[in-house]
């Protein structure tokens, strides 16, 4: 019988990295799944995997629990929009990968997956989306996230050029899906169904399933070519025509009106005052209205063709993060 390969994954319980490892497991993988300690999670519960707690930035850790494992997917990081400029996001996202990436070395595995951000690249319009070929414009948002994101795939794509490192990166756009326990990008949809916001701003942004994301960053272990970047996204749509999508799927009234643009920074630079003030995340902070206020549009194309990544509609998408949400409570 031929020996299963072992796949090492950080971030196990976020919500990709949940449905990286129920992937992983459909394609016959063993799993170590590494997660934070004293998580409450549940969204690994009942999975025939080996969970390890512990931190990226520990790299004396990671060399006793990556020991014997053939390969690496890194969904590990921090995505806090506040403070825009933060210490930790910048550790973890930067330094923490870079440890991955040399216990991988270390070990000679033989592939590496690194789970980076569509943001990545410079964006495009609905006529002509962004594509991996896109230069790097990030830096005028002044998020650290962003940054952080873009300078450990810089990092990982040299060690690719110098020292032949195997590794692959993957750069979702917004994902929707099950296992958001954060939650993060379903705060948008739990809002709407909450009727937390009023209005949507004229900018728009490309919707992917999680679940496909995972699909894409599982056959990357065997599919793809090494030192290069797949966007991975599906539909790119104005806000407008999301939260009508996430509406209808629940026959809810779409009440939502257009906001000037203008308006949208007015709530973010007063949400981020009160925010300094109190010490306590806004909902929608400057930085954060900024980018609601421009379309951010992708092209896919590259990882449908060469990492066999799924098109699922963005209804079923936003079906399964719905139904996820009612079931743990996220809509009482």
């Amino acid at each position: 019988m031929k020996k299963k390969l072992k796949v090492f994954v950080t971030g196990a319980d976020g919500m990709l990295g949940a449905s990286i490892c129920r992937e992983l497991i459909q394609q016959g993988f063993d799993v170590v799944a590494m997660i934070l300690p004293n998580r409450k999670s549940t969204v690994l519960q009942g999975l025939k995997i080996q969970i390890v707690e512990g931190d990226i930035l520990d790299k004396e850790f990671l060399k006793k629990v990556m020991f014997g494992c053939h390969k690496v997917i890194n969904a590990a990081a921090l995505t806090n929009l506040w403070p825009a400029r933060s210490i930790n996001v910048m550790k973890v996202n930067i330094e923490g990968t870079k440890n991955v990436m040399e216990v991988a070395e270390m070990y000679k595995m033989n592939r590496m997956v690194h789970i980076s951000s569509a943001v990545s690249f410079n964006h495009g319009t609905m006529e002509n989306p962004g594509n991996e070929t896109h230069l790097f414009n990030g830096w005028k948002f002044g998020l650290d996230y962003i940054n952080s994101k873009y300078l450990a795939q810089k990092m990982l794509l040299k060690k690719y050029k110098s020292d032949g490192f195997p590794v692959i990166i993957i750069n979702p756009t917004f994902m929707i899906g099950p296992f958001d326990s954060g939650p993060s990008s379903g705060k948008m949809i739990i809002g709407l169904y909450k009727n937390k916001f009023p209005g949507y701003s004229s900018g728009g942004k490309n919707f992917v399933y999680s679940a496909d994301v995972a699909v894409a960053a599982v056959n990357a272990l065997s599919m793809g070519r090494l030192g290069e970047c797949y966007i991975a996204g599906n539909e790119n749509l104005q806000y407008n025509e999301f939260f009508k999508k996430a509406c209808e799927i629940r026959n809810k009234t779409f009440k939502l009106i257009k906001v000037p643009n203008f308006i949208i920074l007015i709530v973010g630079i007063l949400n981020s005052m009160k925010a300094s003030l109190i010490g306590k995340p806004p909902g929608l902070s400057y930085k954060a209205a900024r980018m609601a206020a421009i379309g951010q549009y992708y092209s896919s194309s590259k990882a449908q063709i060469e990492l066999k990544m799924p098109q699922t509609p963005i209804e079923h998408a936003l079906d399964n993060c719905l139904n996820w949400f009612e079931l743990n409570g996220y809509l009482k």
